[in-house]
């Protein structure tokens, strides 16, 4: 009988760890969101916005949806540097916020 409880508890601890590492990956899926919602979001939330980019410089760029744009820290991404003045582009990464202000870091661009 005693095997019998220590199967158990073993298959329900093994059951719980792939659960937790389930849920862990679910949450790190990014959310479509548009330059309004990221600017509004909580910070560290996971989006993917996508836009136009504007006034790029070495590390930084805007992205901007119609009138709107939030700040684009680029980061050491190499895509990044591939990055001009009014590419299209679609950005996943965090909201990070400054001093009050709210800025986009990018962990992956990709131009459409």
């Amino acid at each position: 009988m005693e095997m019998d409880e220590k199967k158990i508890a073993l298959a329900a601890a093994v059951f719980a760890v792939a659960g937790i590492a389930l849920l862990f990956f679910l949450s790190e899926t990014p959310r479509e969101a548009t330059v309004a919602e990221a600017l509004v979001a909580q910070a560290n939330s996971y989006l993917s916005i996508s836009g136009t980019a504007q006034n790029v410089t070495a590390d930084k760029f805007y992205l901007c949806q119609r009138q709107l744009c939030i700040s684009m820290k680029k980061g050491e991404l190499v895509s990044a540097q591939l990055v001009e003045n009014g590419d299209a582009l679609r950005v996943l990464g965090r909201v990070k916020e400054y001093q009050g202000s709210k800025y986009f870091e990018a962990e992956r661009i990709e131009v459409k």
